[in-house]
């Protein structure tokens, strides 16, 4: 036992070590802002700042022009979380940003590593996948040229989810907290690897379907849904709850996809295995790497060496792995997908697929052939061809950053006046827009140039002592059968709360104005003071506070079967003649 601890301990040093050398460009003052980089910063700063007004966190008030951006309504809150966690403890949102980043290169390693492992009963395999999985370009592209948060993170997850359905499968079910906590985690991190995970998953349990006439497994598996839909529903049911209150610009097909879309954004084939193919942008790379090429190439001479219970789960992800990537291309038919799939906007998103499948493989391949190749050269050394081997790996895969334009920009950057780009509907803080209201989308012009202040639509209306602080509206009125629009973008949830002379208390109607924004209606005289501000749905309370006893009651119970099991081996211990 204590070798085997060892052994681990060796693999997961190497992981560190691994993920240490791909976040070396980190190590520059400022960051490369890419992408969407500029956004995701800047999310998890105008969220601390909720935080620190005491104000809701799920709309950012100084964002979209001090209008409000609903980010933490529709964007999956763990990487967020994480950000902002890491930003209060360093005082720093950008390093905050370069930790998170480390954090997935290494935590991504080690649930490779354990799933691997597991499959494989193989050290040598689970630490080859493992680091295959982390170099591969696509992570890199996601890292240093997208910073895509939400699929950085997702790595991490998958491995766990498809570890976790092994195990229970294999009637280990006092396990399947790894198949929860990863699909937790998957749902809450982005919801495009959400829907390619499950549609991979049903695929995987269908080719296992023998397996399902055990009660136990079924018992498990219909658990295990349970406490990840209590678990989720916090975020999914809100959002949910917005796209029904009004038309938002992220849902409008053809803003986010369309068939043409997507046809037009499948990658050449030649793409990838080159990393620049002549006469396409070269500055997006979607090549599958040659450590990843090479082991795959080995499959037909390695697969002969499998025994004929690893070799099912070997054939599915290799069979996976390769779809996979017929479906990054354009030759794959993505026009006449059912219109659900065309969420992945942008068919190389496959890729993430690809390099998990392929990860699977090629390490697999690699601890069967190194061997065998030594076989014939006696006086070679094991490890030492295996160190190597990893180690041109890692440079392979450090040339990936010799193209990185950086920017020496701090946090002051993520301070300054919001500019949005009216001709592209994008801005730093509020991305392109897509949460912004279709009819505040089609009153661009009139929002962009709105004065921060109330604006009576008809009916007469006295407006007195009006000040905004935040996300917080306070003023005083005199009015009877007036409209009122407020200097808000409408998000279901806003209250206003009307007090009279005579201290008596009541809310006020809101609506959502032609131009989109939040409107006041008055039916009735009204004369006194009203506070408008932000605050969550009773839906979503209901659904937070199901959301936290579900997650509470879960982690205690986790703990509880931790505690017992320790015990346990401390008397088979003490029993020990």
């Amino acid at each position: 036992m204590k070798r085997a601890n060892k052994n681990n301990l060796w693999a997961y040093i190497t992981i560190l070590i691994v993920a240490i050398i791909m976040c070396v460009p980190l190590m520059q003052k400022g960051i490369q802002a890419s992408h969407d980089g500029d956004f995701h910063i800047s999310r998890a700063i105008g969220t601390i700042e909720q935080l620190e007004k005491g104000e809701s966190p799920f709309v950012v008030a100084r964002f979209s022009n001090e209008l409000g951006f609903g980010w933490n309504l529709f964007y999956p809150p763990i990487n967020t979380a994480i950000n902002v966690i890491f930003a209060v403890l360093t005082g720093n949102a950008i390093f905050a940003m370069k930790l998170f980043i480390f954090f997935t290169f290494f935590l991504s390693g080690i649930t490779m590593y354990q799933f691997v492992l597991e499959i494989s009963k193989n050290k040598v395999a689970a630490i080859f996948s493992s680091l295959l999985y982390m170099i591969a370009p696509y992570r890199l592209l996601n890292v240093y040229t997208r910073l895509a948060v939400g699929e950085m993170v997702s790595f991490i997850f998958i491995p766990m989810i498809f570890r976790g359905v092994y195990l229970i499968f294999k009637e280990k079910t006092e396990k399947s907290y790894l198949f929860v906590l990863g699909a937790i985690g998957l749902i809450l991190s982005h919801n495009i690897s959400t829907m390619l995970v499950c549609i991979i998953g049903v695929v995987y349990i269908v080719i296992n379907i023998k397996k399902l006439k055990n009660p136990k497994i079924i018992k498990t598996f219909c658990a295990s849904a349970v406490i990840i839909i209590l678990s989720v529903i916090f975020f999914e049911v809100p959002l949910l709850e917005q796209k029904f209150s009004t038309e938002y610009e992220v849902f409008r097909y053809g803003k986010m996809y369309s068939r043409e879309l997507v046809r037009d954004r499948g990658i050449n084939p030649l793409q990838l295995l080159m990393k620049n193919v002549p006469f396409l942008d070269g500055t997006m790379y979607f090549c599958i790497g040659l450590p990843l090429l090479i082991g795959a190439f080995l499959t037909p001479i390695a697969i002969k060496r499998l025994d004929k219970e690893k070799k099912k789960d070997y054939k599915f992800f290799l069979v996976v792995g390769i779809v996979s990537c017929f479906m990054a291309t354009f030759i794959f038919p993505w026009y006449y997908m059912p219109e659900i799939f065309l969420m992945i906007q942008f068919p190389w998103r496959m890729l993430e697929i690809v390099v998990f499948c392929f990860s699977i493989i090629s390490g697999i391949n690699f601890a069967i052939m190194i061997p065998v190749w030594l076989e014939k050269r006696k006086k070679a050394n094991l490890k030492l061809v295996e160190t190597v081997v990893l180690i041109l790996f890692c440079l392979y895969s450090i040339s990936f950053f010799k193209t990185i334009e950086w920017k020496n920009i701090d946090d002051n950057h993520y301070q300054e006046k919001e500019i949005i780009d009216t001709t592209n509907y994008v801005s730093r803080y509020s991305s392109f827009l897509e949460y912004w209201p279709q009819k505040a989308i089609d009153s661009i012009n009139y929002i962009t140039n709105r004065d921060n202040k109330i604006l009576v639509l008809n009916g007469e209306a006295l407006i007195e002592s009006e000040e905004k602080d935040g996300g917080i509206l306070t003023f005083y009125i005199k009015a009877e059968n007036a409209n009122l629009e407020l200097p808000y973008l409408f998000y279901k949830g806003y209250q206003a709360q009307y007090k009279d002379g005579n201290g008596n208390i009541k809310k006020l109607e809101l609506i959502e104005s032609d131009k989109g924004l939040v409107q006041l209606v008055v039916t009735e005289p009204i004369e006194g003071e009203v506070t408008v501000e932000y605050h969550a749905t009773t839906l979503h309370k209901i659904c937070i506070w199901i959301s936290g006893v579900t997650i509470v009651g879960y982690s205690t119970y986790l703990i509880i079967l931790w505690i017992k099991k320790k015990n346990n081996k401390k008397q088979e211990i003490k029993f020990l003649p």
